[in-house]
């Protein structure tokens, strides 16, 4: 007792720095692992970019003037609400975009070709100016083109005859594309006033977003859907912690509830509760000292701990009732050596996570092996004291049951072997999905408002992906102009259906040296010039382009006159280095369309445009459709050195745990017909592996070598009695079994994709491990010859 007292006293402060140093991690970028290209690139796209942490919110009316009013009325009023928003973009009338339509032109102006802009001068020089606007006239009077008509009604000096028209009509596409053909669909973007990098401030400030529009569209008959990258992480983030962590709720309860079934005692189960929660409480503060943080990916460890240290104590209980004779201490020798050996392997296995690729899953084969070591102490220190002398003993039955026939368990192993066999020559082995399908939730309204807003606006058979282009900020220019010229080449292929590549927003320091000259020139022409559009018979507005290009120019800082559009595609100096890319590097955003569905490009034009973006392109997807493939290849590779160590540790483990080859033999077999039944029933069912559902290879090996152990120990220990084993130790080791089938059986109504196909595998695997060592482990034993147990 004072042994115990002490310990506790030690124990204590521990657990309290490390609750004091727990947090949860929310950003599920952070889950990720940040040297894979695509996630970094997904961080620089939502932290490098005025843009990236945008809120789309779509809006459909009755008609199009309904709509044009309550989008104005929305705009305005979240416009107001600065601690809430930062900028509001909405398909505003022209003289709205006036002033910022002006910057932009002034800036594309002034990084324009030089030799271009000389043309432009040398048209305009003299009597030049005069001859170039009755050529505007006749366009505006004669053409039947509506867009040149357009075009010389408010640029009637052609000014921007010096910008690259293909890239003009593209960025128009990509920037100001916010309304529907009919009029009626309207698109709002707004930037939050503050950063919302996580799923909880994503959802808080949706929740209050909200709330303004709620008053804006309360008594209108109006569809209004929310989708950008703060409803995708509230929305993806929840979902995840609600389905990770309403497994332990759902896991207690059906536990208890097949205790009860299954021993019909009440005080067991309060105390076997009691100390449950006693080892996720230290496990808790252990894992808050050592990792600090908890991520969403990694709350699924507490319903794993939790399904295999509750088996410790129900082997200790089933051991005190077989031997109801023996004192705590005469218990705890009994029963320690089993549950030890079979704790250690499963921590073992659960440690070697630490070398998986993905910092989430790392983080929870951490927290898992401490929990499991946890138990394990907890258990087997308090449970002899409750469970010795205590416990009703158990009469085993001499009478035959149908699973200790040995006829029987020949023809099962004949199935079994012949049927994964067959399985495999006739369904193949189940195929292994690289698309990001695993990290979509089952219901996604983000999504399904993303292909919304796409099919309204008229792109409803592509799909849109962002390319992130990086380099030294200097070569930014040059690096965009070389990719547009592929990207160009791809369209004429037919890989992608367009692009649209900013290239005259990226900054030119040589050409904007080059221009000063041209920008003076035209200062000191602007009087001249007005007045003779002005005698051609145009009206006011066919000035408006000349001064407010000008305007800008006269104001001095022309780049930051358009930084509420440049913000959006360009990322340099200070902003690059708080989105991580190194001092003197800037990032340029573009967009590509793909053949396809929107949110889902066709897998065979998305592998051929990652092969153009080669590296010294510098450029990368940066979309959620290439990050499945990048995890699942990488998560592939882990795997792939992790079960050669993984295995030689647990016949290392289990060579000292038996001391004979024939038990460390068996203990193969049983893992690998366990995992092979998995495999052939995932092809029967015609489901392949995915990043997510890849992870039950591991969790298997960790949990089904536990349930093997105990049965071979306790065959070792009766002289192979089949069936004494299988109605004592095998009672526990099914009650172990159904514990883990029950903790990731909750994982089949998950709303995340992957983690549904986890629970499946998880499930199904753990079913068949069961089987395996129960039924057929103990005849495999005697026929590899031992004592006859019939």
């Amino acid at each position: 007792m004072k042994k115990s007292w002490l310990a506790a006293l030690v124990l204590l402060p521990v657990v309290i720095a490390g609750f004091m140093r727990l947090r949860l991690e929310t950003d599920i970028l952070a889950t990720l692992p940040a040297e894979v290209p695509e996630v970094r690139a997904l961080k620089l796209l939502r932290d490098g970019f005025a843009g990236g942490s945008d809120l789309i919110i779509a809006l459909e009316a009755e008609d199009e003037a309904t709509s044009e009013e309550l989008t104005t009325s929305l705009a305005e009023r979240l416009q107001k609400r600065t601690d809430l928003v930062k900028e509001v973009r909405w398909a505003q009338p022209m003289e709205a975009q006036a002033e910022s339509g002006a910057a932009l032109l002034a800036w594309c102006v002034q990084n324009a070709d030089p030799v271009k802009l000389k043309e432009v001068q040398a048209r305009l020089e003299g009597d030049g100016a005069k001859a170039q606007l009755q050529k505007a006239l006749k366009s505006v009077g004669g053409s039947l083109d509506a867009e040149k008509v357009q075009r010389a009604s408010y640029d009637p000096l052609g000014l921007l005859d010096s910008l690259d028209t293909s890239a003009a009509g593209a960025l128009e596409g990509s920037l100001f594309g916010l309304v529907s053909e009919d009029g009626a669909f309207r698109v709002l973007m707004v930037t939050p006033a503050t950063g919302v990098g996580n799923y909880k401030a994503a959802g808080a400030w949706l929740e209050q977003m909200k709330g303004e529009i709620a008053q804006v569209t309360k008594d209108e008959t109006v569809t209004v859907r929310y989708t950008g990258e703060p409803a995708f992480q509230a929305e993806i983030g929840a979902g995840i912690e609600k389905d990770m962590s309403s497994t332990i709720g759902m896991t207690e309860v059906f536990i208890a509830l097949l205790f009860w079934i299954m021993f019909r005692r009440l005080k067991p189960l309060m105390w076997i509760q009691g100390l449950v929660m006693l080892s996720m409480v230290l496990t808790l503060g252990f894992g808050g000292l050592i990792v600090g943080k908890l991520s969403i990916m990694s709350l699924g460890f507490a319903a794993i701990v939790l399904g295999i240290i509750v088996d410790y104590a129900v082997l200790i209980i089933q051991e005190a009732r077989q031997h109801p004779q023996l004192d705590a201490k005469a218990l705890r020798k009994l029963a320690a050596p089993g549950i030890a050996a079979g704790a250690c392997t499963t921590a073992v296995v659960f440690l070697s996570l630490l070398f998986s690729g993905l910092p989430g899953l790392a983080e929870m084969g951490l927290l898992v092996a401490i929990g499991v070591i946890v138990g394990l102490g907890v258990m087997v220190f308090f449970a002899p004291k409750l469970a010795a002398g205590k416990q009703m003993e158990q009469m085993v039955t001499t009478r035959p049951a149908w699973h200790s026939n040995r006829g029987i368990a020949m023809a099962g192993t004949l199935i079994l072997v012949l049927g994964i066999a067959g399985t495999f020559a006739v369904k193949g082995m189940p195929s292994f999905l690289t698309s990001a399908e695993a990290l979509r939730p089952t219901k996604s309204e983000a999504m399904d408002t993303f292909q919304w807003v796409q099919e309204r606006l008229g792109r409803n058979t592509e799909a849109s992906v962002p390319v992130l282009i990086t380099g030294p900020a200097a070569d930014l220019r040059a690096k965009t102009e070389a990719l547009s010229v592929k990207l160009d080449a791809a369209v004429k292929a037919g890989t992608l259906v367009r692009h649209m590549m900013p290239t005259m927003l990226v900054s030119d320091p040589q050409a904007q040296a080059a221009n000063k000259a041209f920008i003076e020139w035209l200062l000191r022409e602007q009087p001249r010039l007005e007045k003779e559009i002005d005698e051609a018979g145009f009206t006011e507005a066919a000035m408006g382009l000349l001064r407010g290009v000008c305007g800008v120019w006269k104001a001095g800082d022309t780049e930051a006159a358009a930084a509420s559009i440049l913000h959006r595609i360009l990322a340099t100096g200070e902003r690059a280095e708080n989105a991580d890319m190194a001092k003197g590097e800037g990032v340029v955003l573009a967009s590509v369309s793909l053949p396809g569905t929107p949110g889902l490009p066709d897998r065979a034009k998305l592998a051929e445009l990652q092969k153009i973006l080669t590296p010294d392109t510098g450029a990368w997807v940066a979309g959620w459709e290439t990050l499945g493939g990048a995890l699942s290849s990488l998560v592939r590779q882990d795997l792939n050195k992790q079960l050669m160590p993984i295995v030689g540790l647990i016949a290392l483990t289990l060579f000292i745990t038996f001391r004979r080859w024939r038990d460390l033999v068996l203990s193969v077999l049983l893992l690998a017909g366990g995992l092979g039944a998995l495999a052939a029933t995932m092809s029967l069912l015609g489901q392949g592996w995915n990043l997510a559902s890849l992870a039950a290879i591991p969790l298997l090996l960790g949990t089904g070598i536990d349930y093997g152990i105990h049965i071979l120990l306790a065959l070792q220990r009766t002289g192979n009695d089949i069936r004494t084993v299988q109605a004592t130790t095998g009672r526990a080791v099914f009650f172990s079994g159904m514990t883990t089938v029950i903790g990731f059986s909750s994982l089949f109504f998950a709303g995340n994709r992957g983690i549904s196909s986890l629970g499946l595998a998880c499930c199904l695997g753990t079913l068949w491990i069961l089987m395996i060592v129960l039924w057929l482990l103990p005849h495999w034993r005697a026929w590899l010859g031992a004592k006859k147990a019939e």
